[in-house]
């Protein structure tokens, strides 16, 4: 079979990144074809498929008026994004179409292309962006759900992107054209949501039950079957940004100073955080080995997480996971069995179950074996190819 994976950005950047590189080499380590369709990068991992990549437009930094609206008028529809797609079908004939994320960089001009040519497309959902300009739903600290019900114009009163107008007038303008146009809903045949939350989250802003199935992210297993030993921190990774409930971590940690833990910002050196490290920008092995070292993960997220592939890489190789009571985290963990669940934003009950478990090593281990083996048959690659070979051939018949 030819399928083709698209995706805004093909270089490591977040966890649509990471689900596509891995989901591409798990097909083709199973004989499927796989092409590629993005932006242009220097980061980019290279493929045969780079000709057929559509400059890359930085959204903030546009100088001059002109530019500005050149960019806006290609996030909703980029005459050149569609013009490249004709050379790729041209060329590589897929199957089928399976989309990630295109908003802005790549935009929705691609998928009347893709009907044209008869190509039935899915797309997995990573984020909420189909039903809010803020694809977030978070602003300013706190969850934002003020656009349901279609009043996407909440958006520019509330200045929910970025906090700035033009932004935010752009986001919506883009959501109100294509909604009106009904250009996903007429042109995407199924959706995949990663988790039940997000799912459940889309049908409550409107969107058809029918055409969401969901199948949670998988993971690829370690070679080794003896989990790493126990280490002395604890430890977050990710980006340092509000939505991932750092505050609530740095406080947390004010309380319990006995606890090492590795991450966030300048809090830590304005209020004498002495057991807070930040490690920057860590990949591959180094990322690996940090996680390996540790004694636990921490997620305190304060938005609506989706399934992230940062949880399922600490579960695999026997670490727990403190997560935030929140999105699809709950779904992810079976609260004090493989996994703890606090309230989110709650720093003083975060610091107590990290302490009522913290020299409990034999416990630690235990419910760290409980998290691998949760997260080997769950989160199999073998059988997320299974299960997404029958979605790719279920769009195909229809």
């Amino acid at each position: 079979m030819k399928i083709l994976q698209i995706n805004k950005f093909l270089y490591p950047r977040g966890g649509a990144e990471t689900h596509l590189f891995d989901l591409a080499e798990l097909l083709k380590s199973h004989g499927q074809d796989v092409g590629v369709f993005s932006t242009q990068s220097e980061k980019n991992i290279t493929t045969p498929f780079n000709r057929y990549f559509i400059p890359y437009t930085e959204m903030h930094n546009q100088k001059n008026w002109l530019s500005k609206a050149k960019t806006f008028f290609n996030l909703l529809y980029s005459r050149t994004a569609a013009k490249k797609m004709e050379e790729l079908l041209k060329d590589f004939h897929p199957d089928v179409a399976h989309l990630h994320n295109i908003y802005h960089h790549i935009s929705p001009s691609i998928l009347p292309v893709l009907k044209k040519h008869h190509i039935p497309v899915i797309m997995t959902l990573h984020d909420y962006k189909l039903i809010s300009p803020n694809y977030r739903l978070f602003d300013r600290g706190q969850i934002c759900e003020c656009v349901k019900g279609g009043k996407f114009y909440n958006c520019i009163k509330h200045k929910c992107v970025f906090n700035e107008f033009i932004p935010s007038l752009g986001a919506t303008i883009e959501m109100y054209v294509h909604h009106w146009l009904k250009i996903y809903e007429n042109n995407v045949n199924l959706y995949i949501a990663p988790s039940q939350f997000l799912k459940d989250k889309m049908v409550e802003f409107g969107q058809d039950p029918k055409k969401i199935i969901v199948l949670p992210n998988f993971i690829n297993l370690p070679s080794s079957p003896t989990p790493p030993p126990l280490g002395n921190y604890l430890l977050y990774t990710g980006r340092l940004v509000e939505e991932k409930g750092l505050i609530t971590l740095l406080n947390a940690a004010k309380l319990m100073p006995e606890v090492e833990h590795n991450a966030l910002f300048n809090k830590i050196t304005l209020e004498q955080i002495n057991n807070v490290k930040l490690l920057g920008y860590k990949t591959g092995d180094g990322w690996q080995r940090e996680l390996d070292n540790a004694r636990a993960y921490v997620l305190p997220s304060i938005w609506y997480e989706n399934y992230p592939i940062s949880l399922l890489e600490a579960s695999v190789r026997g670490k727990i996971t403190f997560a935030s009571r929140v999105g699809g985290l709950p779904e992810m963990i079976k609260d004090g069995t493989d996994g703890v669940l606090f309230e989110m934003s709650n720093a003083e009950e975060l610091a107590n179950k990290v302490k009522s478990l913290w020299n409990d090593e034999t416990k630690l281990k235990q419910m760290g074996e409980m998290a691998k083996k949760r997260v080997q048959e769950q989160n199999n690659p073998e059988k997320y190819y299974q299960k997404i070979m029958e979605i790719y051939n279920k769009v195909i018949k229809k």
